[in-house]
């Protein structure tokens, strides 16, 4: 069996988008359609995170001038955030969002959501992948249950996302051209200064461009890639070096100081294998979002290992994974974003090479050849379709393309719009803060992001007296979560000093130092 799976097709296809079959143009249409309508489908129904709230305010601070509304301090590169403030005003011309901002930004990452299936399908095309199991491929991207929930939120994996794939299509180009490489390096260091984890794919990248048949020029198409990549990511350290923020030094920040609060200060997730350890119980919750195309995907990534056209796919899986498996550093919960579409490159290839061994071996029973190609086709598509747990699927992505998950979180919005002066101090979580700041407040020191009380030192400049001169606190459902994990002792005092006015759901609004307060 290994033998046949090894066996690499007698002629590879110089397929490329410049090149379109009309069946393939038809499948890229279909792909935007459905990715379009899946993803606008109850887009702002799924709960707002903080980090949705971080991301659009940054964005929205370049407005401004700023890179953040608050003290930029490295902790990402800002190129993830710039691409969206250069976008937002597209479902703004359009009247999107509901007047919130994070849902209005949801629709910018929309244009990503959809440019990653299209990738997904170019690639798996590029590897000479059927047009059926291509598309299979990005059927598992689009109605994944992580995909429509982590996928459809503003995180910056989905904003790097495309960027990295673009970055494998073109180091995979049959032409093996230098400028195609040079590009692909660049395009992966928009990815990284995008989101930096997505430098963990930079193996599979060179093993896609060098594990290949010998050309002339290979090393010079190396050498375009690394030269071109490292430029585009000397922009990062030298904006630093203009600011005057390189290194460390007393009176301001420094890429140092972020790079080292990154990979040794910040408090780990622990081991894997540590039972209740914040790792293991992330890596549980991505299995029940969507087991199938986590187990099935990496199976699929083993059985890739078994042709040099799709060896790239399993080491980047292998590579994805391999922090998740031994490292014990800080994950976040959107880090298997930037996995998914690999997963289904995987799933897609996979069943390719079944389809071609299978093919291989009815040819040599069926008597009739005209019937082999249809029956193995038809075959091997029930077999996924029997294997795949389509009813859970279909009951996840219900609940997410249906439900109302942000009533509570608008009628807080409406709540603090109508009742609070707006000279009155406020803390808020930062998933509602540049929507309230912007209604009046127009202030960062009096409508202030809950853990800058703490973590930003120009807290102390605008309120000498600390907590003592907050005087609204809006308590979401993820506050007391950061409050221990951040150790904002500020804001622990002032909610611990708190009656609550008004709650809604969730989301609870609380005076400060108010012994009893009627709602109105």
């Amino acid at each position: 069996m290994s033998s046949v799976l090894t066996q690499e097709p007698a002629a590879q296809p110089r397929w490329s988008i410049g090149r379109l079959a009309r069946p393939d143009t038809a499948a890229v249409s279909a792909v935007v359609l459905v990715a379009s309508a899946v993803f606008f489908t109850n887009l702002t129904g799924l709960a707002y995170a903080d980090d949705e709230g971080t991301y659009t305010a940054q964005a929205l601070s370049l407005n401004d001038g700023d890179l953040a509304p608050y003290t930029y301090w490295y902790d990402h590169p800002p190129v993830g955030w710039i691409q969206l403030a250069m976008l937002i005003w597209i479902p703004r011309l359009f009247g999107l969002g509901d007047d919130i901002d994070i849902a209005t930004m949801r629709y910018v990452i929309a244009l990503y959501f959809v440019a990653n299936a299209v990738l997904i399908y170019l690639i798996a095309r590029r590897i000479t992948v059927t047009k059926t199991f291509a598309l299979l491929g990005v059927a598992a991207f689009i109605f994944s249950p992580l995909s429509l929930s982590l996928g459809r939120q503003i995180f910056l994996d989905t904003v790097a996302l495309p960027w990295l794939l673009l970055a494998f299509y073109l180091v995979l180009s049959p032409r093996m051209a230098l400028w195609n490489h040079a590009a692909a390096g660049g395009s992966f260091a928009i990815a990284v200064l995008s989101k930096v984890t997505a430098a963990v794919m930079g193996p599979a990248l060179l093993v896609a461009l060098i594990d290949r048949r010998a050309w002339q020029g290979r090393m010079f198409s190396v050498m375009g890639f690394l030269t071109v990549g490292a430029l585009v990511l000397a922009f990062y350290p030298l904006m630093a070096l203009l600011r005057g923020e390189l290194v460390s030094g007393d009176g301001h920040v420094s890429l140092q100081d972020g790079l080292l609060y990154q990979f040794t200060a910040r408090e780990g997730s622990g081991y894997v294998w540590e039972v209740g350890s914040a790792r293991s119980e992330l890596l549980v919750s991505w299995a029940v979002g969507d087991g199938f195309l986590i187990v099935g995907g990496a199976i699929a990534a083993v059985l890739c290992l078994a042709s040099r056209r799709t060896r790239w796919v399993s080491v980047a899986v292998g590579s994805f994974f391999m922090p998740v498996i031994v490292g014990e550093g800080y994950l976040p919960s959107m880090y298997i974003v930037a996995g998914i579409p690999f997963l289904c490159i995987a799933l897609a290839s996979a069943a390719d090479l079944m389809r071609r061994a299978a093919l291989r071996v009815a040819r040599n029973w069926l008597p009739n050849q005209a019937l082999v190609t249809p029956i193995v086709l038809v075959g091997v598509t029930l077999l996924l379709l029997v294997q795949t747990p389509v009813l859970g699927w279909v009951a996840k992505d219900r609940e997410l393309l249906s439900s109302d998950q942000n009533s509570d979180f608008r009628d807080t919005l409406d709540w603090m719009r109508s009742h609070v002066p707006r000279d009155e101090v406020v803390l808020t979580p930062y998933s509602m803060w540049h929507d309230l700041d912007s209604e009046g407040w127009d202030d960062n020191w009096t409508m202030i992001v809950l853990e800058k009380a703490d973590l930003d030192p120009a807290f102390k400049v605008h309120h000498p007296s600390g907590w003592k001169e907050i005087e609204w606190i809006i308590e979401g459902p993820t506050v007391q979560s950061n409050l221990e994990v951040l150790g904002l002792t500020t804001a622990s005092t002032a909610l611990q000093n708190s009656a609550i006015v008004r709650s809604f759901g969730p989301w609870n609004i609380r005076r400060v130092q108010a012994d009893a307060i009627a709602a109105p």
